[in-house]
């Protein structure tokens, strides 16, 4: 039988292979206490361990080191304090633990297999980060052959994460496993079991859930300012009726176009906990006793979460969270989760968080011949070129007017007819029926050139539903006009979605400014919710100024030579976390 152990590695385990502590830490306490045949080993890594951080450290941190031990200062508490807090939780840390460890513990005959696990969480208490690292070890120990022993370590770590491997063992009810922590600093640990009203509530809401079978009758969902969990809820599971808990101040109206089962609002005071449960479970006593319920407790206040939970567990409902960061909906009393279904279309987006307006422009994916796609490649080789293209063209962005200009090589015309010419530079092509050339050429090419570096990403399947040019528009009955969806509002340059996330990129042949930059970060906000992403694609590197502004938005950046290089990297970040999920699931 192979025995695995599962831990975080904390500060003492640091400090102890640093020769700073009497003793040797809680990990090699435990290998020395018991044969284990695999070591798992969490490694908290800070979000600040970068390259450039990493390389400064590496190069210190052995120098330093070597000056405490030589000055015999161990044992000066200020001093190793420092050092500790400047290393700990980063690349280097991880590296001179594990070679510390396997250098006292792993054997030659390959009897005892150690490895360690790299996870970086927004901050050291992340509950959903740390939950879901957890569970992904738990997940991979469970697809191992073979008879085995999961034995999980609580003392490493924060007070969060033992806490969090106690959620995670009962959320693997068929794995063979116990809890072991050390009841005092370098004695061996010992076995501790979960509380007792714990492991019966968790089997009692596992049979709960296991009996809906994924359908409900009645579903509440908590609801305020985000709309996705509502949405999300809608979505993951089958219900005959949605009761949305909310405040006067966030109506759900919004929520009726992705219905086709009865509606109803439940209105609560959202800072009231008491004034939640007793609202749900009033609305629960009218319904039939053998109606299957379930509570969505991912929107609304804290303090509306605290009361529908106690409300679920008053009535018998299912209560589940979405996890979105983790794409996981996972069911609050015993623990299982499952994936979350994608949402697949862009204008489910749109329409969920656009209040009323409407797609005036679908911005569905354009036919763009050979000829065109050579062209707007040509035009990106000699983008640096093109100034005198834009300053002469411009004044024709809203006009069929005939016009000519030359620049970069090129000869650029369009005729009377609408008819659009290119010559030079080794090409000669010819367009019919092209009237909005001059808008091509003074920056609509780069859409497309934008267009053309995403769409094999979704010919693969990685993001889906990439659309250009989609166009919001007001509807003329809110503004005194006939009804008819051409009052323009928004326009985005290119929408996709990974199934989980809305991603607007907004184009830019010319330079970036820090206005289009506040622009995006509002329309994603908007739009996207807090799950939104952008993206600014430009010709030229954005300034330092505003790429500082960038980063502090959250948003991502293409721009010059490395375009489809940034393209890739942004690509290569969705499929990880698809992967990640993939893992999870």
């Amino acid at each position: 039988m192979r025995k695995f152990l599962l831990t975080w590695y904390g500060i003492t385990d640091f400090r102890a292979s640093l020769g700073l502590e009497n003793t040797e830490g809680p990990i090699a306490a435990a290998l020395a206490a018991e044969n284990y045949s695999d070591v798992v080993i969490l490694c908290y890594t800070r979000p600040d361990n970068g390259p450039d951080e990493c390389r400064e450290l590496q190069e210190s941190f052995a120098t330093e080191l070597s000056a405490i031990r030589d000055t015999a200062q161990p044992s000066d508490w200020d001093t190793t304090r420092k050092f500790v807090s400047k290393y700990a939780n980063t690349t280097i840390a991880h590296e001179h633990f594990a070679s510390w460890l396997r250098a006292k513990f792993q054997k030659p005959d390959g009897s005892l297999h150690i490895s360690f696990k790299s996870e970086t969480l927004r901050e050291l208490n992340d509950t959903e980060g740390i939950y879901a690292c957890a569970m992904r070890a738990l997940d991979v120990v469970a697809q191992q052959p073979g008879e085995k022993l999961v034995t999980l370590y609580l003392s490493p770590g924060t007070p969060v994460m033992a806490f969090v491997w106690a959620i995670a063992a009962l959320a693997h009810p068929t794995l063979t496993k116990r809890l072991i922590a050390s009841p005092v600093i370098g004695k061996p640990p010992a076995t501790v079991s979960l509380p007792a009203e714990w492991l019966e509530r968790h089997g009692t809401a596992q049979k709960a859930r296991q009996a809906t079978n994924g359908r409900f009758d009645v579903t509440f969902h908590l609801f305020g300012e985000q709309r996705m969990p509502g949405l999300l809820g809608i979505r993951q599971f089958e219900s005959t009726r949605h009761v949305f808990v909310n405040s006067k101040e966030y109506p759900a109206t919004c929520m009726r176009p992705f219905l086709e089962a009865e509606f109803d609002e439940l209105h609560v005071n959202p800072w009231d906990a008491g004034d939640v449960r007793e609202h749900i479970i009033r609305y629960a006593e009218a319904l039939p006793q053998t109606a299957q319920i379930a509570v969505n407790v991912t929107g609304g206040t804290k303090l509306m979460f605290a009361g529908a939970l106690a409300a679920a567990r008053a009535i018998g409902a299912v209560p589940y969270y979405f996890d979105s960061r983790n794409q996981r909906v996972i069911f609050v009393d015993d623990f299982h989760s499952e994936a979350l279904k994608p949402v697949e279309s862009v204008e489910t987006f749109l329409l969920l968080h656009g209040d009323g307006l409407k797609l005036s422009s679908a911005g569905e994916a354009p036919a763009l011949s050979p000829d065109r796609c050579f062209l707007t490649e040509t035009l990106w080789k000699k983008r640096n070129k093109l100034f005198g293209i834009y300053q002469t063209v411009r004044e024709f962005r809203d006009t069929c007017d005939p016009f000519e200009v030359s620049a970069a090589g090129l000869t650029c015309a369009l005729d009377e007819n609408q008819v659009a010419t290119v010559n030079g530079a080794n090409l000669n092509l010819r367009f019919q029926n092209w009237p909005d050339f001059a808008k091509y050429l003074t920056g609509g090419w780069f859409e497309e050139y934008s267009y053309l570096q995403f769409k094999p990403y979704e010919d693969a399947g990685l993001i889906m539903d990439l659309r250009m040019n989609v166009e919001l528009a007001i509807s003329g009955d809110r503004i005194g006009k006939p009804s008819k969806w051409n009052n323009a509002y928004n326009e985005l340059d290119l929408v996709f979605t990974d199934g989980y996330s809305l991603y607007i990129v907004e184009c830019k042949a010319g330079n970036v400014t820090q206005e289009q930059v506040m622009k995006l970060q509002n329309l994603v906000r908007f739009y996207g919710g807090v799950g939104g992403k952008g993206i600014v694609a430009s010709c030229a590197k954005p300034d330092e100024t505003t790429a500082k502004k960038m980063d502090d938005a959250g948003l991502a950046a293409c721009f010059g030579d490395a375009f489809p290089q940034h393209v890739k990297a942004l690509m290569d970040r969705i499929a990880a976390r698809a992967r990640a999920t993939q893992v999870t699931a």
